[in-house]
Parts: structure tokens; sequence; C-alpha cells
């Protein structure tokens, strides 16, 4: 199940790095470790409305699955562990309006016989809390490089 392991912030400046960055997490009752080298997620744009918005939108905006070590279990309940994550540094929105950013995970599908390469499909998708951008929004409070 793909979910937010870190929000963006609520408001923003145009043109200013979303802090904290944006991660997202894989979890999953079974191991997917063999499956994580055909998944990678990516974010993109959108109004409340659910438009999405291009050419708005900059920064890392693909990840490939980071792999997290396997836990252990000893109930016999069934639980969730957070398997692989996805982070997104650098994101930011150019243009004043209130947004969310939309993550969706994708996977390679070689069953197909029109499309023999394969063709890239989403599995889930996920979005942020609201965004506000405008020129008003708080500096940011990111660390100094």
């Amino acid at each position: 199940m793909l979910g937010l392991a870190v929000q963006p912030p609520s408001r923003v400046r145009p043109g200013m790095t979303l802090y904290p960055p944006i991660a997202a997490r894989l979890s999953s009752e079974t191991s997917v470790f063999e499956e994580l080298s055909q998944k990678w997620a990516v974010v993109m744009l959108i109004r409340s409305s659910g438009e999405v918005v291009h050419n708005k939108l900059s920064g890392k905006i693909a990840d490939s699955a980071h792999p997290l070590p396997e836990s252990r279990a000893d109930s016999g309940a069934v639980q969730w562990f957070d398997r692989a994550y996805f982070y997104f540094p650098d994101l930011k929105i150019e243009e004043p309006g209130r947004y969310k950013i939309r993550i969706s995970l994708m996977q390679m599908d070689y069953s197909t016989e029109s499309s023999p390469q394969g063709a890239a499909v989403v599995c889930e998708e996920v979005d942020s809390r609201s965004i506000v951008v405008d020129d008003r929004a708080p500096s940011p409070t990111s660390p100094r490089k």
C-alpha cells in the first residue's frame, strides 16, 4: 500500500523548495523485495479540482524504490511493514494557487501482446494535503547548506 511518510508544507512561496521534502512509503504484509526493481514513483501537480497542472512543478519528480531492511514479527496477527520508500527533494511549485502533489506508483507490465517492450501502468496513487502557494507564505525553515 502506497502512503505518504512526509507531507509537504501547507503554505509555500512560488518557486521555493518544498521543505520538508515529500517522501512516500510502500507498505505490505509480505516481502516485495523481488518486485521493487520494476517499480518506481512519479509526482505530479494537481489542482484541488483534480486537474493535472503541467510545467509548473520542478525538481526530482521520479524516484526508484529504496528498499528497507526486512522486519520480523513474532505474533500471528497480520501486520503491515514499510518495505521501501521514494524521496522527492527539491520540488518547487512555480505559480500561485491551491494544489496537491499526487504520487503514482508505477510498474512495468510485459503481459500484453500489443506492447512487447512493456508498458508502464499505475498501481496505486496517493495525494498530499493541500498546499497554498502565495507570496505571503512564511519563509522556508529548511536547514542551510
